[in-house]
Protein backbone atom coordinates (compact mmCIF):
# COMPACT_ATOMS: atom_id res chain seq x y z
CA UNK A 1 0.00 0.00 0.00
CA UNK A 2 1.20 3.39 -1.34
CA UNK A 3 1.06 6.30 1.57
CA UNK A 4 1.86 9.76 0.53
CA UNK A 5 1.68 12.94 3.27
CA UNK A 6 2.26 16.17 1.33
CA UNK A 7 2.07 19.46 2.65
CA UNK A 8 1.20 22.44 0.11
CA UNK A 9 2.17 25.64 0.96
CA UNK A 10 1.80 25.15 4.14
CA UNK A 11 2.17 28.79 6.44
CA UNK A 12 1.69 29.99 10.07
CA UNK A 13 1.53 32.80 11.66
CA UNK A 14 1.59 34.22 15.42
CA UNK A 15 -0.13 37.67 15.93
CA UNK A 16 2.17 39.34 13.14
CA UNK A 17 4.94 37.10 12.70
CA UNK A 18 5.63 34.43 10.09
CA UNK A 19 6.93 31.71 10.82
CA UNK A 20 6.17 28.80 7.90
CA UNK A 21 5.89 30.74 4.75
CA UNK A 22 4.30 28.18 2.00
CA UNK A 23 6.71 25.02 2.33
CA UNK A 24 5.24 22.37 0.28
CA UNK A 25 7.11 18.72 0.42
CA UNK A 26 5.85 15.31 -0.18
CA UNK A 27 6.36 12.28 2.25
CA UNK A 28 6.86 8.38 1.07
CA UNK A 29 5.98 5.66 3.47
CA UNK A 30 8.12 3.08 4.13
CA UNK A 31 11.17 5.91 4.55
CA UNK A 32 12.30 8.31 6.81
CA UNK A 33 12.26 12.50 5.84
CA UNK A 34 14.74 14.48 8.55
CA UNK A 35 13.73 18.59 8.58
CA UNK A 36 17.14 20.18 9.62
CA UNK A 37 17.46 24.24 9.73
CA UNK A 38 18.93 26.70 12.00
CA UNK A 39 17.23 27.73 15.52
CA UNK A 40 14.16 29.67 14.69
CA UNK A 41 13.37 28.50 11.11
CA UNK A 42 9.82 27.18 11.97
CA UNK A 43 11.16 22.98 12.11
CA UNK A 44 8.84 22.27 15.09
CA UNK A 45 6.17 25.09 13.90
CA UNK A 46 5.81 22.66 11.07
CA UNK A 47 5.80 19.41 12.63
CA UNK A 48 2.62 20.78 14.51
CA UNK A 49 0.76 22.18 11.57
CA UNK A 50 0.75 18.78 9.91
CA UNK A 51 -0.19 17.70 13.40
CA UNK A 52 -3.20 20.09 13.68
CA UNK A 53 -1.66 21.53 16.72
CA UNK A 54 -1.46 25.08 15.49
CA UNK A 55 -3.80 27.21 12.79
CA UNK A 56 -1.91 26.88 9.34
CA UNK A 57 -2.95 27.96 6.03
CA UNK A 58 -2.51 25.98 3.01
CA UNK A 59 -2.86 21.99 2.19
CA UNK A 60 -1.84 18.89 4.50
CA UNK A 61 -2.92 15.52 2.42
CA UNK A 62 -2.46 12.18 3.66
CA UNK A 63 -3.58 9.22 0.57
CA UNK A 64 -3.35 5.37 0.60
CA UNK A 65 -3.06 4.22 -2.63
CA UNK A 66 -4.84 7.37 -3.79
CA UNK A 67 -7.38 7.64 -1.71
CA UNK A 68 -7.16 11.11 0.62
CA UNK A 69 -7.76 9.99 3.83
CA UNK A 70 -7.91 11.72 7.66
CA UNK A 71 -3.93 12.72 8.57
CA UNK A 72 -5.57 13.75 11.98
CA UNK A 73 -7.02 10.16 12.90
CA UNK A 74 -3.63 8.58 11.35
CA UNK A 75 -1.01 10.58 13.16
CA UNK A 76 1.40 10.39 16.33
CA UNK A 77 3.47 13.52 17.29
CA UNK A 78 6.40 12.98 19.75
CA UNK A 79 7.40 15.82 21.78
CA UNK A 80 10.80 17.03 22.47
CA UNK A 81 11.95 15.50 25.93
CA UNK A 82 11.29 18.24 28.32
CA UNK A 83 10.54 18.20 32.34
CA UNK A 84 7.41 16.28 32.68
CA UNK A 85 5.97 16.22 36.84
CA UNK A 86 3.54 13.07 36.64
CA UNK A 87 3.17 9.93 39.50
CA UNK A 88 1.98 7.56 36.69
CA UNK A 89 4.09 4.83 35.59
CA UNK A 90 5.59 3.78 32.63
CA UNK A 91 2.80 1.20 31.83
CA UNK A 92 0.23 3.87 32.64
CA UNK A 93 1.82 6.54 30.11
CA UNK A 94 2.71 3.97 27.36
CA UNK A 95 -1.26 3.16 28.36
CA UNK A 96 -2.58 7.00 27.62
CA UNK A 97 -1.09 6.09 24.02
CA UNK A 98 -4.79 4.17 23.54
CA UNK A 99 -6.44 7.20 25.38
CA UNK A 100 -9.17 7.21 22.15
CA UNK A 101 -10.26 3.43 22.90
CA UNK A 102 -10.18 3.27 26.38
CA UNK A 103 -13.15 3.57 28.53
CA UNK A 104 -13.65 2.48 32.08
CA UNK A 105 -11.83 -0.59 32.62
CA UNK A 106 -8.98 -1.31 30.34
CA UNK A 107 -9.39 -4.76 28.56
CA UNK A 108 -7.60 -7.87 28.69
CA UNK A 109 -5.62 -7.21 24.97
CA UNK A 110 -5.31 -3.63 25.76
CA UNK A 111 -2.86 -4.88 28.73
CA UNK A 112 -1.93 -7.20 26.50
CA UNK A 113 -0.88 -4.50 23.90
CA UNK A 114 1.07 -2.08 26.45
CA UNK A 115 3.17 -5.34 27.96
CA UNK A 116 3.83 -6.30 24.20
CA UNK A 117 5.00 -2.75 23.20
CA UNK A 118 6.88 -2.53 26.72
CA UNK A 119 8.66 -5.42 25.13
CA UNK A 120 9.57 -4.79 21.69
CA UNK A 121 11.18 -1.48 23.22
CA UNK A 122 13.18 -3.60 25.75
CA UNK A 123 11.75 -1.87 28.96
CA UNK A 124 9.30 -3.54 30.28
CA UNK A 125 11.13 -4.04 33.40
CA UNK A 126 10.72 -0.25 33.94
CA UNK A 127 6.74 -0.79 33.83
CA UNK A 128 6.15 -0.13 37.20
CA UNK A 129 8.60 2.77 37.90
CA UNK A 130 6.99 6.16 37.82
CA UNK A 131 7.46 8.33 35.30
CA UNK A 132 9.60 11.18 36.92
CA UNK A 133 12.04 8.22 38.02
CA UNK A 134 13.31 7.14 35.00
CA UNK A 135 16.46 8.69 32.81
CA UNK A 136 16.25 10.63 29.68
CA UNK A 137 16.96 7.69 27.81
CA UNK A 138 14.00 5.47 29.42
CA UNK A 139 11.70 8.69 29.15
CA UNK A 140 12.20 9.59 25.39
CA UNK A 141 11.35 4.98 25.05
CA UNK A 142 8.30 5.32 26.88
CA UNK A 143 7.59 8.63 24.89
CA UNK A 144 7.86 6.32 21.84
CA UNK A 145 5.96 3.78 23.15
CA UNK A 146 3.37 5.78 23.77
CA UNK A 147 3.04 7.06 20.37
CA UNK A 148 3.65 3.52 18.29
CA UNK A 149 1.42 1.62 20.57
CA UNK A 150 -1.72 2.89 18.33
CA UNK A 151 -0.16 2.27 14.91
CA UNK A 152 -0.31 5.41 13.90
CA UNK A 153 0.40 5.48 9.75
CA UNK A 154 2.32 9.05 10.67
CA UNK A 155 4.82 9.37 13.10
CA UNK A 156 6.37 12.74 13.70
CA UNK A 157 9.33 13.05 16.12
CA UNK A 158 10.26 16.56 16.87
CA UNK A 159 13.61 16.19 18.37
CA UNK A 160 13.93 12.62 19.52
CA UNK A 161 17.44 12.62 20.52
CA UNK A 162 17.81 15.36 22.36
CA UNK A 163 19.56 15.67 25.74
CA UNK A 164 20.72 11.85 25.24
CA UNK A 165 23.57 10.00 25.24
CA UNK A 166 25.27 8.45 21.90
CA UNK A 167 23.87 5.05 22.56
CA UNK A 168 20.27 6.28 23.50
CA UNK A 169 19.82 8.23 20.30
CA UNK A 170 20.90 5.05 17.62
CA UNK A 171 18.41 3.26 20.20
CA UNK A 172 15.65 5.65 19.39
CA UNK A 173 16.26 6.05 16.17
CA UNK A 174 16.77 2.97 15.12
CA UNK A 175 13.36 1.66 16.64
CA UNK A 176 11.83 4.73 14.49
CA UNK A 177 13.56 3.22 11.51
CA UNK A 178 12.43 -0.30 12.08
CA UNK A 179 8.70 0.81 12.70
CA UNK A 180 8.77 2.91 9.29
CA UNK A 181 9.86 -0.02 7.60
CA UNK A 182 7.48 -2.91 9.28
CA UNK A 183 4.54 -0.28 9.49
CA UNK A 184 5.00 0.83 5.88
CA UNK A 185 4.71 4.59 7.87
CA UNK A 186 5.73 8.07 6.94
CA UNK A 187 7.64 9.43 9.33
CA UNK A 188 9.15 13.02 9.72
CA UNK A 189 11.39 14.00 12.07
CA UNK A 190 13.51 17.13 13.67
CA UNK A 191 17.24 16.93 14.37
CA UNK A 192 19.57 19.02 15.05
CA UNK A 193 22.62 16.53 14.25
CA UNK A 194 23.48 16.23 10.18
CA UNK A 195 25.01 12.92 11.22
CA UNK A 196 21.98 11.71 12.43
CA UNK A 197 20.10 13.67 9.77
CA UNK A 198 21.79 12.31 6.87
CA UNK A 199 21.86 8.77 8.32
CA UNK A 200 17.98 8.28 9.24
CA UNK A 201 17.00 10.49 6.29
CA UNK A 202 16.13 9.29 3.05
CA UNK A 203 15.83 12.77 1.98
CA UNK A 204 16.32 16.16 3.94
CA UNK A 205 14.00 19.15 4.20
CA UNK A 206 15.78 22.28 4.76
CA UNK A 207 14.24 25.39 6.39
CA UNK A 208 15.24 28.73 6.40
CA UNK A 209 13.35 32.03 7.94
CA UNK A 210 10.37 29.71 7.31
CA UNK A 211 10.69 28.82 4.02
CA UNK A 212 11.95 25.81 2.10
CA UNK A 213 15.06 25.75 1.24
CA UNK A 214 16.17 22.95 -0.06
CA UNK A 215 14.33 18.97 -0.26
CA UNK A 216 15.73 16.32 -1.69
CA UNK A 217 18.85 13.35 -1.04
CA UNK A 218 21.24 13.97 1.24
CA UNK A 219 23.95 12.98 -0.93
CA UNK A 220 22.30 15.86 -3.23
CA UNK A 221 21.77 18.43 -1.26
CA UNK A 222 23.88 18.15 1.98
CA UNK A 223 26.92 20.57 0.66
CA UNK A 224 29.36 22.62 2.59
CA UNK A 225 27.87 26.17 0.45
CA UNK A 226 24.51 24.68 1.93
CA UNK A 227 25.83 24.34 5.30
CA UNK A 228 27.41 27.64 5.50
CA UNK A 229 24.40 29.52 3.94
CA UNK A 230 22.39 27.86 6.45
CA UNK A 231 23.94 27.95 9.77
CA UNK A 232 26.73 30.26 8.86
CA UNK A 233 29.75 27.79 9.11
CA UNK A 234 31.92 26.63 7.15
CA UNK A 235 32.45 22.68 6.70
CA UNK A 236 33.72 20.16 4.62
CA UNK A 237 31.19 16.88 3.96
CA UNK A 238 32.50 13.96 3.21
CA UNK A 239 31.39 10.28 2.61
CA UNK A 240 32.00 7.75 4.55
CA UNK A 241 33.06 3.64 3.37
CA UNK A 242 29.89 3.01 4.58
CA UNK A 243 27.63 5.34 2.62
CA UNK A 244 26.98 7.59 5.63
CA UNK A 245 27.97 11.61 5.60
CA UNK A 246 30.09 13.16 7.75
CA UNK A 247 29.95 16.55 8.19
CA UNK A 248 33.68 18.58 9.68
CA UNK A 249 33.63 21.99 10.19
CA UNK A 250 36.34 23.96 9.39
CA UNK A 251 36.71 27.54 10.50
CA UNK A 252 36.12 28.96 14.28
CA UNK A 253 33.11 31.18 14.86
CA UNK A 254 33.98 32.01 18.16
CA UNK A 255 34.43 36.12 17.39
CA UNK A 256 31.05 36.26 16.17
CA UNK A 257 29.50 34.81 18.92
CA UNK A 258 30.81 37.54 21.32
CA UNK A 259 33.70 34.94 22.51
CA UNK A 260 36.42 37.36 22.06
CA UNK A 261 38.31 39.43 24.00
CA UNK A 262 36.20 41.82 26.51
CA UNK A 263 35.97 45.15 24.51
CA UNK A 264 33.52 47.60 23.52
CA UNK A 265 30.07 47.41 24.58
CA UNK A 266 30.71 44.15 26.12
CA UNK A 267 33.04 45.17 28.99
CA UNK A 268 30.10 47.27 31.03
CA UNK A 269 28.46 44.02 31.33
CA UNK A 270 31.26 41.61 32.52
CA UNK A 271 32.06 41.25 35.98
CA UNK A 272 35.60 42.84 37.18
CA UNK A 273 38.28 40.56 35.96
Amino acid sequence: MERILSTRNVSVNFRDHAVLRGVSAEFPSGSMTAVIGSNGAGKTTYLKAIAGMVRSAGEILFTEDGKRISVRDSIAYVPQLGSVHTRLTAYEMVLLGLVRNLKWHVTREQRAQVYETLEELNIADIAGQPFNTLSGGQRQLVYMGQSLIGRPKVLLLDEPTSALDLRHQLIVMDLAERYTRSQNAVTVFVVHDLLLASRYGRNLLVLKDGKTRAFGSAGQILTSGLIEEVYGVKARVERLPEGYLNVIPVSPILKECGAGPRTGAFRKHLPPA
